[in-house]
């Protein structure tokens, strides 16, 4: 099947299919890679990432559409309205398999649409559709009315809630319903709603075919020898905790950012460990995508106190932004607020530093209980966390400060840039790097801003084989974890 990708003008509805060549497969492979040359070929220097300029760019990848275990993930390039710079955001799910079987390597949307709109892809084309009865839906309720009607048997579906449409610096997009899949960091659904996309659905039926079916089928089989062998240890607990999986490590090193990074242990760390929570995981889980030996994902539902009823599947980066940085050892809330996140569509990680920054501006004395509307924001108060989460996601007093993200609320408040835990306008991911000298190089150097694993995760290398203290020989190891 030859590499094809789908150029969408939102401004006039219409679109066209081009080839790409192959010497640019060759070079870029496809997801990130591809993602960032159409990037940078589409939108030009000092575009406004809300304005018609900008464009998001969906790829997927070489195994994308194939039986390959662990090929799940779908890649998104656009110029990032948290940041003003370069964006790449990635989520598992089903979306790039769907976008392979519709004939594309590549969905690249530009323009604006003039009334709210979702677009529908499949192997005959591009439909636009009116969206103007789903704005104000939440993520997962808006792809359901999407995908009623559809004579296809298996689309998938990326869509935004509340918080894109009113264009909220770190909104996220979110994918597969209620399993609420998120392409989460530096604002990927806040540029949806400045197009009014509020969703798109993709589906098909071509196959995605390896060029060498025997080496294909090679490579399957020693995949899952080395799950069953030499990672063995890994994959089991994987399937129990998955990214979560060793949070007594972290706070035993130092290395677990504590209210807004203070400090790297946290003495309430038990209350929010997967391994030691007594509301109990469900034993049963589930894959985050197709092809997935290691399936850890897991939804739990709160079963009473104040947090009865709240549910979702929750990961480490969304414990630590609203457990360890907020000094919260309530797992319950922190149930909570990811269930906010997911239905209003903004991502976990910018929000929790974001509230955890403001608490420590609280208890120095540099924003006041009137600033806050009354609710007093210190670390530990999950009650007041939760309803500052709450202003944010409906844009609401204060709220509408902390919607700026870190990087933004610190220029304004006097004598807090020193503690805003970003680089380059993104919240930083959750290893206290003071104890990391290659997790600290990959903050540093990153070109979408303060994310932990874009080149490789160094945190998890370090912490393991005693490296992590030496400064010597950790441009190279950044650099070879990345490859």
């Amino acid at each position: 099947m030859e590499p094809k990708v789908l150029d969408i003008d939102l401004s006039n509805r219409s679109y066209r299919i081009s080839s790409i060549p192959r010497d640019i497969i060759r070079k870029y492979i496809g997801g990130r890679g591809l993602g960032s040359y159409l990037l940078y070929q589409s939108v030009p220097a000092k575009a406004d990432p809300l304005g018609e300029a900008n464009h998001l760019i969906f790829t997927a990848g070489p195994a994308s559409g194939t039986s390959l275990y662990y090929s799940s993930k779908t890649n998104v390039n656009t110029k990032s309205p948290l940041t003003g710079i370069y964006l790449f955001t990635i989520s598992s799910g089903i979306f790039a398999n769907q976008m392979r079987k519709a004939g594309f390597w590549a969905i690249n949307i530009g323009g604006i649409a003039d009334s709210p709109t979702y677009i529908m892809v499949d192997n005959q084309g591009v439909k636009f559709r009116d969206a103007t009865s789903l704005w104000g839906m939440e993520t997962a309720q808006a792809q359901q009315a999407m995908r009623e009607g559809l004579s296809l048997k298996k689309v998938a579906t990326v869509g935004i809630g509340p918080a894109g449409e009113q264009l909220l610096r770190y909104a996220g997009a979110f994918g597969e319903g209620s399993l609420y899949r998120c392409f989460g960091r530096g604002g990927v659904g806040c540029v949806m709603g400045s197009k009014k996309l509020k969703g798109i659905v993709v589906g098909g039926d071509a196959e995605a075919v390896p060029a060498d079916e025997d080496r294909f089928a090679a490579l399957r089989r020693e995949i899952s020898r080395r799950v069953k062998t030499d990672l063995k240890g890994w994959a089991d607990r994987w399937r129990r905790y998955e990214t979560a999986s060793d949070l007594e490590v972290l706070n035993e090193k130092g290395i677990l950012p504590t209210r807004n990074w203070q400090t790297g242990q946290f003495e309430g760390w038990r209350g929010i460990d997967k391994s030691t929570t007594p509301s109990g995981w469900p034993e049963k889980n589930r894959a985050c995508g197709p092809y997935c030996l290691t399936p850890g994902c897991r939804e739990v539902q709160v079963k009473s106190g104040p947090y009865g009823g709240a549910r979702s599947d929750i990961e480490w980066e969304t414990i630590y932004a609203f457990g360890t940085t907020c000094g919260v050892n309530k797992m319950d809330a922190i149930i909570a607020a990811s269930q906010i996140c997911d239905e209003f569509g903004i991502d976990t990680m910018s929000a929790g530093i974001t509230i955890s920054f403001a608490m420590e501006c609280f208890e120095k004395g540099l924003i006041s209980i009137e600033d806050t509307g009354g609710i007093e924001l210190r670390f530990g108060d999950d009650k007041a966390m939760i309803a500052m989460l709450q202003k944010i996601v409906r844009q609401e007093g204060f709220g509408k400060e902390l919607a700026k993200g870190t990087k933004r609320l610190s220029e304004e408040i006097k004598g807090s840039e020193a503690f805003a835990m970003q680089a380059k306008g993104m919240e930083l991911g959750g290893y206290e790097c003071r104890g990391l000298n290659g997790q600290a190089l990959q903050f540093a150097i990153d070109n979408r801003g303060g994310c932990h694993h874009a080149y490789g995760l160094p945190a998890r290398q370090e912490i393991f084989d005693g490296t992590r203290l030496e400064i010597k020989g950790k441009g190279e190891y950044v650099k070879k974890g990345a490859m």
